[in-house]
């Protein structure tokens, strides 16, 4: 009798441990998802059209399950005028003011509809919304209207880390094409430098929808130059972006 009694305690015991076990799997599950979602950021602007050369206030509200973010990783706005292309852009890390809202201040320098993207990055989840906007009195009677940009291409590659020669390094590329991850693309990353005899051509792989990684070990401390190439042969797309990295020793 006893033996059936020990028998029916330890039972009971090992049935409350796996209950718990399983409270414990589901609260970190619905951590983990919570902590998987991604950061929603509102991009706002002085009234348009925006000025020519004067100081303005861009700012971009971050938020994360309907909760503001002051504490994101960066929030960096890269800016370039639609005739000029992405290669001439200019590119600033926001500061947080409070409750969730980063700000630059910037000068717009001449005329025309001008592309803002607000490069963000919490925990491991990036997003980069992309708006158009009018700068002078022109632009806006030329019929410009508020919105993001749809035909455009938005390739961001990850630039925040440290690079260190001798050390195998992942580089890692964002692309979007109207406001959707551009997957199932053929992506490769062409490496230029004087501390190389070649050109190097590493090709990527897609590890989410729109996101490249590769691995490279750099040999040497120094400047470089990635030139990221994407296309789809049969939509006959081909594009490239090209950003300049230090190596350090």
């Amino acid at each position: 009798m006893k033996k059936v009694f020990l028998f029916i305690i330890l039972l009971l015991v090992v049935s409350a441990c796996s209950a718990n076990n399983n409270e414990q799997d589901s609260s970190s599950a619905e951590e983990s998802n919570e902590a998987a979602e991604v950061p929603e950021v509102q991009v706002e602007f002085e009234h348009e059209p925006l000025p020519v050369n004067k100081k303005t206030t861009i700012q971009a509200s971050v938020t994360q399950g309907g909760e503001p973010v002051p504490d994101a990783e960066y929030v960096k706005f890269e800016i370039w005028q639609s005739e000029d292309g992405q290669d001439s852009s200019e590119t600033i890390k926001a500061k947080h003011k409070e409750g969730g809202i980063y700000t630059i201040t910037y000068s717009f320098a001449k005329e025309g509809t001008y592309q803002v993207i607000a490069h963000t990055q919490v925990d491991d989840l990036h997003t980069m919304p992309q708006n158009e906007v009018a700068v002078g009195q022109q632009a806006e009677a030329s019929g410009h209207e508020h919105g993001d940009s749809s035909g455009k291409f938005m390739v961001h590659l990850m630039t925040e880390q440290t690079f260190k020669a001798g050390e195998a390094s992942t580089l890692t590329t964002h692309i979007n094409h109207m406001e959707e991850p551009f997957s199932e693309a053929l992506v490769r990353y062409e490496i230029s430098s004087d501390q190389l005899e070649k050109h190097m051509y590493i090709d990527a792989e897609e590890k989410e929808p729109g996101e490249y990684t590769a691995n490279y070990t750099f040999p040497e401390s120094g400047s470089y130059t990635i030139n990221v190439h994407y296309e789809k042969p049969a939509e006959e797309i081909h594009g490239h972006q090209k950003e300049n990295i230090e190596v350090h020793q």
